[in-house]
Formats: C-alpha cells, structure tokens, sequence
C-alpha cells in the first residue's frame, strides 16, 4: 500500500508518495493551499493536483492520504471549506486531515512526547504528553505570529527605516534591502510597504536576507533574530507551564537527558542556522532540550492516518 503525504504550508505545498514501508518513492511542489490565500477555489484546485499528481506517480486507489494543512482547525467556516475540498480530492480513500502543527510534531518526534514548533511564513507550537495536547501561537500574520518569516519580514522593513534615519547604525541590511527592493529613495520602502504587506509570502521572503545580514554581523539582524528565538521560546515555555510543568521536572545539569522535555523544530526560518538556533538554544527552558526533526513534514500526517487505522484494527 503506498501513502501520500501532503504538508500544505502558507508559501508552498509539499507532496511526498512513500511506499508501504514509508520510503520515499517521489516528491514534488504545489503552491500555497492556505484558503487565506489561495482563496475557496484554489485550496481545492491545490488538493486535486496533489492527488492526481500522486495517481500518476502509483498512489495505489485504496492508497491512505494524510494532510497537514496550516490553517485547519482555526475557524468553523474555514474548517468547513478546507474539509469539503479535502473530501472532493481524496474521495473514497482512507485519509487524515490535521493542522500542519500536528504533523510536524508526528514527524519530527515520530509520534512521541514532546514540542514541535513550525516557523516558516507563519509561527505555532505544539505540545503533546500522555495524550493531551495544546497549541501555542499561530494567531496569524495579521495578529501574530511571532518568530516566522512574516514577522521577521516586517520587522526588517522597521529595521530599515531606523538604519536609514541614523537611529539604528547602517549595515549590510540596509544596503540588501535597498537592493532587493530596488529603492531608488529610501522613503520608497513606504510605497512598497503600502502595496506589500498584505502578501506574507513576499514579506517572509525578505527573511532570507536578514539572516544573511545577521551572518555578517549587522546589529539590527542579530537583534531581529535574538527577539524571534525569544517569542518562539515563549511558546514552549508556555506550554510547558501548562502540559509539562504539572509533575515537575529535574533542572537541567541533574536531569538526564532523557528526562529532558524534547523540542523540536520545522520550517523555513530555521534554514538560518546558528544566527537563530544558538540564541534559542539559551532562551529555551531549562527542562528543554533542542532536537533535530527525525522526519520531512509531510510523513507526519501519514504516521498519524497509520496509527490511526491501526487502533482502529484497519
């Protein structure tokens, strides 16, 4: 039996066909299905040609389908939407459909104990433990989500207007970001902004060059990461306050490592490596230990449509 995995994220839609032993057999992109985005028609479109996409590729036609979808579970109507045209694509076959938070913890703890936190164009963390589950975060770009690409987007496009006026000291973000967005006077940023910011795609886009700028050194970048590590700490303490915290855990330097709480993490910020995970490191609770996701994204909601079908004895 062959599985596909869909992990549907807000700049991109990530399709995996793995075969019966959870093999990948062939991968592929689709863009954003976040309804938010894409619109009723688009999300559905998205999810047709995943599933014809993985037809052609041998998705056998009893073959399971798990998604992760960012965006599910916030709201009746949109839940109502996204679960329609879930339906309409997948049709008669087995699936599972979850928000993209609950597949990346299945697939970075392989369904075990633990935090997951996703910052790529939007930022949510996860915590599970003994079957009891709660979310932190993921409040939208409009109102939140604190530590992601759109966060640190906007947070550049601040950044810049206090390097420009004197108020912050001018680094290699300043002069990236003249470049990127091909400013021919620095008060230009306020048109592009005006035009711009309603696209989150295209603002957490410019967080690939704040990373670049923290990496030589620019203040203001180090400072915009330094702040992200510390609101997406604040998710997982938060969590463990109110999941984890309950029994109490040993300090670190007592505990040992397998007493430790894991986190880990999933999503497009972290490709910026030490400038963000260092600080994070020193942010995060002391009963927390940072780990490396052991799978892609998009297996996470197919280990949870398998478990799924195995208690159920299918």
């Amino acid at each position: 039996m062959t599985w596909l995995g869909i992990d549907g994220g807000g700049t991109k839609t990530a399709c995996t066909l793995y075969d019966e032993s959870l093999q990948p057999l062939a991968r592929t992109t689709f863009s954003t299905c976040h309804y938010a985005q894409a619109g009723t028609d688009g999300m559905a479109c998205v999810f047709r040609d995943c599933l014809a996409w993985a037809r052609r590729h041998g998705l056998d036609r009893d073959g399971g389908v798990g998604l992760g979808i960012c965006g599910y579970g916030e709201g009746a109507e949109s839940d109502r939407a996204i679960e329609a045209a879930v339906k309409a694509a997948v049709g008669t076959r087995p699936y599972a459909l979850v928000n993209d938070v609950d597949a990346a913890w299945a697939a970075g703890l392989e369904l075990a104990d633990g935090i997951a936190v996703i910052a790529g164009t939007g930022s949510i963390a996860l915590g599970v433990r003994n079957g009891a589950s709660m979310r932190c975060g993921g409040w939208d770009y409009l109102l939140g989500d604190e530590g992601s690409g759109g966060w640190i987007g906007k947070e550049a496009l601040r950044a810049f207007t206090r390097q420009s006026d004197g108020r912050d000291q001018r680094g290699p973000l300043y002069r990236a970001l003249k470049r990127e967005l091909g400013l021919m006077d620095d008060f230009d940023i306020i048109r592009f902004a005006q035009d711009h910011l309603h696209d989150r795609t295209r603002i957490a886009s410019l967080s690939v060059l704040v990373a670049q700028a923290a990496r030589e050194e620019d203040a203001s970048a180090r400072r915009i990461y330094q702040q992200a590590a510390e609101e997406i700490s604040q998710m997982v303490e938060t969590i463990m306050r109110e999941l984890f915290d309950k029994d109490g855990f040993e300090e670190r330097g007592s505990a040992s490592l397998d007493a430790l709480v894991p986190v880990t993490y999933i999503g497009g910020v972290f490709n910026a490596g030490d400038v963000l995970l260092d600080p994070l490191l020193h942010a995060l609770p002391a009963r927390c230990r940072l780990v490396a996701p052991l799978h892609e994204p998009s297996l996470g909601p197919v280990l949870i449509l398998r478990e799924r079908l195995a208690r159920h004895g299918c």
